[in-house]
């Protein structure tokens, strides 16, 4: 009894220790100070949906405007001409649907319950490249299980269904940040994390999961320890981070994505960033950056012979918080 009691809370303590390695280079707090938008500088092919102080925002080189009020939410996407939100309290988070001008639709994930004990957690969104169906994390099998961690879920717009695509390691925080192929809509990438088995170190790596087949593979391995990626838009590059040996920062990579998997990767800086993501003009990307105990600001940087060039601050204020991810869709000409 004694061996299986300290078994039980070595594992819980390293899925602590999971979650926080998963996250601390993004749980800086944002700034009181009101955000600037410097819209203006963004790429003509671009359209960027942020959350600030818990409303969503849609910005283009043309224009900046605020979609809802009062609202709380983080980790927005569009669905059509409408905007969906996580919104987030102390003990769950539902995925609410506003229409464009603010007024919420629906509730599609509920996380509340009358016992704190039922309540539940979505987080991640990500709307697939035919809008039908949106892939998200949560611990609602926590219900089942009784296990923790988050799992990777997939929730159909017409049924408003939901199906487990991927289960999590055991206690090793569970899984994080889906990305779709917008080139190949079979093509879903994920983060997954666990733990060594021997010395009990989390660490993360980055799945792709075939919606054809409902298989899943490494792209990446234990030792390069990342996380946050991003494809681009021809589907043919990739963007991570991953965690630096300091335990102080990150590094941003760019790399080649095919069939054969990731290849040729190459390191463009290294800090505190989160949520790279590829622009609809060639050569160009966005990030979220911070300096110190700062909040972080939105930049983009035209990378030049695998170096950032050009950095642009698109906010300033230190007001975005650096675990609500971002969403960019391309404007047609």
């Amino acid at each position: 009894m004694i061996k299986k009691r300290t078994f039980i809370l070595v594992a819980i303590v390293f899925l602590l220790l999971g979650y926080f390695t998963a996250s601390q280079h993004t749980q800086k707090k944002a700034q009181s100070s009101p955000i600037q938008f410097y819209n203006s500088q963004l790429e003509p092919t671009d359209n960027i949906i942020l959350t600030s102080s818990g409303n969503i925002y849609s910005l283009s080189a043309k224009n900046a405007s605020q979609i809802t009020k009062n609202t709380n939410l983080i980790e927005p996407i569009t669905i059509g001409n409408n905007f969906a939100g996580v919104y987030k309290q102390t003990n769950y988070s539902s995925l609410i649907e506003y229409d464009s001008s603010g007024k919420e639709i629906k509730t599609l994930f509920d996380g509340n319950a009358q016992k704190i004990d039922n309540m539940l957690w979505i987080t991640d969104p990500a709307i697939d490249p035919t809008q039908t169906q949106i892939a998200f994390v949560s611990d609602q099998n926590r219900l089942i299980t009784g296990l923790p961690d988050n799992a990777l879920f997939l929730l159909n717009l017409s049924s408003g269904k939901t199906s487990t695509i991927a289960l999590p390691d055991h206690y090793s925080g569970g899984i994080a940040h889906p990305v779709w192929d917008m080139a190949d809509p079979t093509v879903l990438l994920y983060d997954y994390y666990q733990y060594t088995p021997n010395t009990l170190e989390p660490y993360s790596t980055i799945m792709e999961y075939d919606t054809n087949t409902n298989n899943s593979f490494p792209l990446t391995s234990s030792s390069q320890n990342v996380f946050q990626s991003s494809l681009s838009p021809d589907g043919k590059h990739i963007m991570y981070l991953q965690r630096n040996s300091n335990g102080l920062d990150v590094s941003l990579y760019l790399a080649d994505f095919s069939n054969n998997g990731i290849t040729n990767p190459v390191k463009l800086a290294s800090g505190d960033y989160a949520y790279p993501e590829f622009s609809y003009t060639l050569g160009y990307i966005y990030y979220l950056s911070a300096d110190a105990n700062d909040g972080y600001n939105l930049f983009k940087s035209k990378v030049v012979k695998n170096k950032l060039t050009d950095v642009t601050p698109l906010t300033t204020g230190s007001n975005l918080q650096g675990n609500s991810s971002y969403e960019i869709n391309e404007i047609q000409p």
